[in-house]
């Protein structure tokens, strides 16, 4: 799906009002040419207009002896079901951190949910498969990291994802009313 955003030479909306003429328009912080957005990202989209809130993790691999040795190993991961494998995640994870890219979606690790359960993500086979990795690497006196850790956060519409998202919405629900029913 295209996604037409405002492509007006005077740019005025609640995040940005100035007028493009000469070089200005490099300065404008954000884009003006259309969205293309996969069904995927509609879906993750049409989940956060329902929730308003996702929850999202990363897995990030320390030394408990250097202060400065920490590695973000896996992001963002968002886990549907405990068994949920590699490949599951980072292609949702690819979804959200195209998302991300597009500024219609914050993902934010510093943001953990309150009131929320992680033990999805916390508990989750992956997880544990990542704990075991680090653990293992242990063994090697030259791997320097020796902790295992995830960090908690969420998932939240920016600005601009809000709006594309009820365009979206009235987009679809004009298409559904386009069809007449046969009956």
């Amino acid at each position: 799906m295209i996604i037409k955003q405002d492509q007006s030479p005077n740019c005025c909306s609640d995040s940005c009002c100035h007028n493009h003429s000469s070089d200005s328009e490099k300065d404008c912080a954000h884009s003006h040419d259309p969205l293309t957005i996969t069904n995927e990202e509609i879906d993750v989209l049409m989940d956060l207009v329902q929730c308003s809130y996702l929850a999202v993790s990363r897995f990030v691999m320390s030394s408990s002896k250097e202060d400065e040795a920490r590695f973000v190993s896996l992001e963002p991961v968002y886990i549907n079901a405990f068994d949920d494998s590699m490949e599951t995640v980072k292609e949702i994870g690819t979804v959200l951190s195209e998302l991300e890219k597009k500024r219609l979606i914050s993902l934010d690790y510093d943001i953990p949910l309150e009131d929320y359960d992680y033990t999805l993500h916390s508990n989750s086979v992956l997880f544990a498969y990542f704990t075991e990795t680090v653990n293992e690497g242990k063994k090697n006196p030259s791997f320097l990291c020796d902790t295992a850790e995830i960090e908690l956060g969420s998932i939240a519409l920016t600005e601009l994802g809000e709006k594309v998202s009820a365009q979206i919405r009235h987009e679809y629900n004009s298409a559904n009313k386009a069809i007449k029913p046969l009956v």
